[in-house]
C-alpha cells in the first residue's frame, strides 16, 4: 500500500511538473477601457485642475495715444506770479479702486511722433541734464501729471510730439508678472508682451 501512495505521489508530481513546463506566456491582449475620474482631492491634497483662465493680453487696458493739455499751477507773491508747478490731466475711466489697490498702472510720453517715436516711461526725474521733471498721480478714473515746464502735446509740421499713453494691468495679471516677464519701464518690451498697436 505504502508503495502505492508513493507511486502516485510521483505520478501528480511528474504530471504538475509536465503542465507547467509546457504552458508559455500569450500576446498580450488589448488596453480595457479607460476608468471613471477619481474625486476632487480634500484640504491637503491637489484637486481636479480648473479650466484655463484668460490671457494676461486680454486683461490689459491701454488707452490710445493721447493728446494732453497743461496747465500753470501759480501763486502771487505781491505783483509776481510764480508758477509752481504745470499739471495736465487724463482720463481714465476704467482705472477703478481694485486696480489702484492691487494692480499696475504705467504712463509713457512719446518724445517724437507717431512716425519718428522716442518713448520713455513716467516719472521722469532729470536732474543732470534738462533739469525735466514729469510725474503721474493716479486717482479713482483719472491720471494727473505734473511737470516743471509745460509738456503740454504740441504739433508741428503735421506731426504731434509729446503725446501720452496709459496702461492699467489688473491684479490678476500683474501677479504673472512678478518674475521678469516684461519690464514695465521698457517700452519696446511691453509692446510686443501686451501686444499693444502703435
Amino acid at each position: 500500500m505504502k508503495a502505492k501512495s508513493s507511486l502516485t505521489l510521483l505520478a501528480s508530481l511528474v504530471l504538475i511538473t509536465f503542465i507547467f513546463t509546457q504552458c508559455q506566456k500569450g500576446d498580450v491582449g488589448p488596453a480595457g477601457p479607460a476608468g471613471p475620474a477619481g474625486p476632487a482631492g480634500s484640504a491637503g491634497s491637489p484637486g481636479a485642475t480648473g479650466p484655463k483662465g484668460d490671457t494676461g493680453t486680454a486683461n490689459v487696458i491701454y488707452s490710445p495715444w493721447l493728446d494732453v493739455t497743461y496747465t500753470a499751477d501759480t501763486v502771487h507773491i505781491g505783483s509776481v506770479i510764480d508758477t509752481l508747478w504745470w499739471i495736465g490731466h487724463i482720463t481714465a475711466t476704467k482705472l477703478t479702486q481694485t486696480i489702484l489697490d492691487r494692480g499696475e498702472m504705467k504712463v509713457y510720453i512719446n518724445w517724437g511722433t507717431q512716425a519718428n517715436p522716442d518713448i520713455s516711461p513716467l516719472p521722469l526725474f532729470d536732474a543732470f541734464f534738462f533739469g525735466i521733471i514729469i510725474n503721474p498721480e493716479f486717482l479713482l478714473q483719472r491720471i494727473d501729471l505734473y511737470a516743471n515746464f509745460n509738456a503740454s502735446t504740441f504739433t508741428d509740421a503735421g506731426q504731434k510730439s509729446f503725446q501720452y499713453r496709459y496702461i492699467l494691468i489688473p491684479g490678476s495679471v500683474a501677479g504673472r508678472l512678478s518674475k521678469p516677464a516684461v519690464d514695465l519701464n521698457n517700452y519696446k518690451e511691453v509692446k510686443a508682451y501686451f501686444g499693444l498697436p502703435d
